[in-house]
């Protein structure tokens, strides 16, 4: 080790050893004196005036919080619960079981026997489902999203009087049903017939040259010429 860093490390340990005997010269013995009578009233009454300023906030805080917490939000008009919950799930009941009397058959089992077997199996949770709820307020909002809709009319199913089956189509000329291509046949053949006999009908008549036929009355056109046309 070289003679100056020996030196520095003595100069540097004297110092510090220097440096703790002043700190603790200057620390010395510290005796506090002790508090008269007086000063310790007039003590005692700033501690109470700082303590009546905390209470006193604290106290109005806590009023605040209070007020706020028992004000509850009102809204006003009608109102839609959604409520959803789980309910055990109810099957559907079963054939009821008649006790029939036979003779040489076992005895039922006791009760006890049953507990006994089914204490060895596994214990199985009944089945569960959720049920889903909305409830409304008042019925004019109940009435607003579900509307008492008149179910539609079913049509009039009209029926080929040729075959009597149920009609799938309808002739535009004759205007009349019919559910068979051999029906659609029978059907112009008639109105062949009938034109044959009787002439074009108004309808018919109204396509060729000559003067505009005077306004039909009222009944009169396809569907009047099907009540006249008679099929055999």
């Amino acid at each position: 080790m070289r003679q100056s860093t020996a030196e520095h490390t003595r100069q540097t340990f004297l110092r510090v050893q220097e440096r703790q005997g002043q700190s603790r010269r200057r620390k010395g013995p510290h005796c506090e004196r002790p508090l008269t009578q007086e000063e310790l009233l007039r003590e005692a009454k700033i501690t109470e005036e700082l303590n009546l300023r905390s209470l006193e906030t604290y106290e109005r805080l806590e009023a605040d919080k209070k007020k706020q917490v028992h004000k509850k939000r009102k809204c006003p008009g009608p109102v839609i619960t959604y409520h959803s919950v789980t309910v055990p799930l109810v099957g559907e009941p079963g054939p009821k079981e008649e006790n029939v009397d036979v003779e040489g058959l076992d005895p039922a089992p006791t009760a006890s026997a049953l507990t006994a077997r089914a204490g060895t199996g596994p214990i199985v949770s009944p089945a569960r489902c959720s049920r889903t709820f909305i409830t409304f307020s008042d019925d004019a909002t109940f009435e607003e999203w579900f509307p008492q809709v008149r179910p539609p009319k079913v049509p009039v199913r009209e029926v080929c009087p040729v075959t009597h089956r149920p009609a799938l189509y309808r002739d535009p000329v004759t205007d009349i049903p019919y559910a068979t291509a051999r029906a659609f046949k029978i059907i112009r053949e008639a109105y062949k017939k009938y034109i044959t006999a009787h002439g074009l009908p108004p309808t018919a008549s109204a396509l060729g040259p000559g003067p505009p036929p005077p306004e039909s009355l009222p009944g009169s056109g396809p569907r009047a010429l099907r009540q006249k046309i008679v099929i055999k």
